[in-house]
């Protein structure tokens, strides 16, 4: 029954930490993915050379737009990344503390297993 207590206390801090882990790796990373894009949207919308009825096809090929909001076509897209910018930037430290509170929470929860 100790060494199953013992074991139950890692894996579910494991889990934990692996969960705040992954979402954030994968907040992160679709932040870096949506912000490139956006930004040769951008590139292609204010690039001289480019033919104006040609830049629709470049930028579609870049990203297909979420939906068509009249003349805010990536308007979806801007949100997202507005939130996600929100989300990276104020989640760093709260997100580490609970790692912390996970990883010290259960240590403390196999010290009491001996004593």
């Amino acid at each position: 029954m100790f060494i199953l207590s013992i074991a139950l206390t890692v894996i579910g801090a494991a889990l934990s930490v692996l969960g705040v882990y992954w979402g954030a790796v994968r907040t992160v990373r679709e932040y870096q993915i949506l912000k490139a894009d956006l930004g040769k949207l951008e590139a292609v919308l204010t690039d001289p050379s480019v033919p104006e009825g040609e830049q629709s096809a470049r930028r579609t090929a870049i990203r297909a737009p979420s939906g068509n909001w009249g003349s805010l076509t990536y308007f979806e897209e801007n949100a997202q990344l507005a939130a996600l910018e929100l989300v990276v930037h104020s989640l760093k430290w709260p997100a580490l503390l609970t790692v912390a509170g996970v990883l010290v929470g259960s240590v403390a929860n196999v010290v009491s297993l001996w004593t």
